[in-house]
């Protein structure tokens, strides 16, 4: 075999499926290339490279995460940071939408989301439209605001073309968002790849990737 082959099948290798078992609480017990025969009392799922990636090439391990099991899909698991609160996920992926990534943004919207990876901090800023605020803060007191009896809508972060496999969740409060015009979040890993769903709270939302 001529060195560049060696160097692809390498590469093959490293790129390879990844297998998880995991317990009934979605605890990690065991994840590598190689299946095994040593969890046979926990849970197995096989993901891709790709899906995987956050745990590969980010600054988590794998003891960052959680696997849990989709009831109503067999075979569909949801790769989730600890730190993010699992019941209100698990009820928001039921309605979830995918907000489209945009090179120029519209000046039509309720809420405005840019993410520019290049920063260490303050990288991601949501901002909520002039109109759209001002006509709330004049009549409103903010202080308990709510819109659509929501308080808060979370930015969710996941695997390009699937919502299942989630890297980061971003809480944006509203009562905030109204009062001060704009929110500003630090991101430590490069999500620029990801797919960014929220459930619908806002009729219009827009997102940039700056670069």
């Amino acid at each position: 075999m001529k060195l560049h082959e060696l160097e692809e099948a390498r590469k093959a290798q490293l790129q390879s499926d990844r297998h998880f078992y995991f317990n009934d609480n979605g605890i990690i017990k065991y994840y590598g290339r190689a299946d095994t025969d040593e969890y046979i009392d926990c849970h197995h799922a096989q993901l891709t490279y790709e899906q995987c990636k956050i745990i590969e090439e980010g600054d988590k391990s794998v003891n960052d995460f959680l696997i849990l099991m989709d009831p109503a899909n067999e075979g569909v698991f949801t790769l989730v940071n600890k730190q993010i609160e699992l019941e209100s996920f698990k009820s928001a992926t039921k309605m979830l939408s995918l907000i489209r990534k945009k090179e120029k943004l519209s000046s039509s919207y309720d809420v405005k989301i840019e993410y520019e990876p290049l920063l260490t901090k303050e990288n991601l800023v949501v901002e909520v439209n002039d109109k759209l605020r001002n006509n709330i803060v004049k009549n409103i007191d903010v202080q308990d605001f709510t819109f659509k009896g929501a308080n808060f809508f979370n930015l969710y972060f996941t695997t390009k073309n699937d919502p299942h496999f989630m890297f980061e969740t971003i809480k944006v409060d509203l009562a905030e968002l109204f009062r001060n015009k704009k929110i500003v979040f630090n991101i430590n890993d490069n999500l620029s790849d990801c797919d960014l769903y929220t459930k619908k709270i806002f009729d219009k939302y827009v997102y940039r990737v700056k670069t």
